[in-house]
């Protein structure tokens, strides 16, 4: 089944006993792992999990096939990417058909769909499988699926613009969420940017505006290398995905002769962002966009390939060889 399915089904409790999550997005997994769990898990159960390496099948299989000390369920939670052998997965799925107080949790992170479809098979049904969010209305209704969780009262163009702080990125927007519900109260749209800004140092959409707008963005660079999880073919993409989006509302309107976002983008982002989208797509030329994602594939070319290269002195560069190009297409 596909998440929507699996929505409906912990609505109604007709969630197995024995049950396999897999797909694309981890961050998915997680939430929907931990719902399942919510429901598997009382007061009187005994919850075993394994992590990755922590698997041991024998240990797996004593768990499930023990009787509970207080007389409730024996659950067991596997999360794993790598392969768990056939015979011991049929075992174990096994001895929860056979006793509906067993109940087992697979969260299976891995690629090789060969490996996925061997567990699914064994699972039969019970299984769901999921897809990173195809738009931001997507991605905007799982974040607000977590904050009613954790009974955080936000509203939705708080999160989007949450969201877009972090880029697009799920897992960082999410990580966000606990933090807030902290301060106990009400999180608008303008408390998401006052707020989120000061814990996460430089935002990608701060920066991003920065950049096109030729503003001196060298001190806001060093802070955002600065960050643990800064990497620099992320940004370089990053950058691409950005660029790529105001190409494609500025195509758009050339070839329609009016401004779209959502028919353009296929969702309809904050007023406020999408009149920034509108002026930063329009004040690009075509050619423009051309010279910039030229410049942005020879980046990621140089920054894989010269393990020579100095990459923090090289990207600042061609961060203001981006500003160059944006400068010089206006003057002409």
């Amino acid at each position: 089944m596909y998440r929507r399915e699996l929505e409906n089904n912990l609505i109604s409790n007709k969630i197995s006993n024995h049950f396999l999550l897999f797909g694309a997005d981890e961050y998915q997994i997680e939430l929907f792992a931990k719902e399942i769990l919510a429901i598997y898990v009382n007061q009187d159960s005994n919850l075993m999990s394994m992590y990755f390496d922590e698997y041991d099948f024998e240990t797996a299989k004593s768990h499930l096939s023990e009787n509970s000390l207080f007389g409730g369920d024996n659950v067991l939670h596997i999360k794993n990417d790598k392969r768990i052998p056939a015979k011991e997965l049929k075992e174990l799925v096994g001895l929860s058909i056979k006793d509906s107080s067993k109940k087992i949790l697979f969260e299976f992170y891995e690629a090789d769909m060969k490996n996925i479809l061997d567990a699914q098979k064994i699972f039969g049904q019970n299984f769901a499988r999921f897809f990173k969010p195809s738009t931001p209305d997507e991605a905007v209704d799982l974040l607000s699926r977590s904050a009613s969780k954790i009974g955080l009262n936000i509203t939705r163009n708080a999160l989007y613009e949450l969201f877009f702080i972090h880029n697009e990125n799920l897992y960082l927007a999410a990580s966000e969420l606990q933090k807030l519900s902290s301060l106990n109260t009400h999180i608008d749209q303008d408390m998401i940017r006052q707020l989120v800004f000061g814990l996460g140092g430089v935002s990608f959409d701060d920066f991003f505006n920065k950049l096109v707008s030729l503003k001196d963005i060298r001190g806001d660079f060093f802070i955002y290398e600065q960050d643990l999880n800064f990497n620099e073919i992320l940004l370089i993409n990053s950058l691409y995905k950005a660029f790529f989006r105001l190409f494609k509302l500025h195509s758009y309107v050339k070839i329609n002769g009016r401004f779209d976002v959502k028919q353009t983008l296929g969702y309809a982002p904050p007023k406020n962002i999408e009149d920034a989208l509108k002026k930063q797509s329009l004040s690009l030329k075509i050619q423009t966009y051309t010279d910039i994602f030229v410049a942005l594939n020879l980046a990621e070319f140089e920054l894989k390939t010269n393990s020579k290269l100095q990459k923090s002195i090289y990207l600042l560069s061609t961060l203001l060889n981006l500003q160059n190009i944006i400068s010089t297409a206006n003057i002409k």
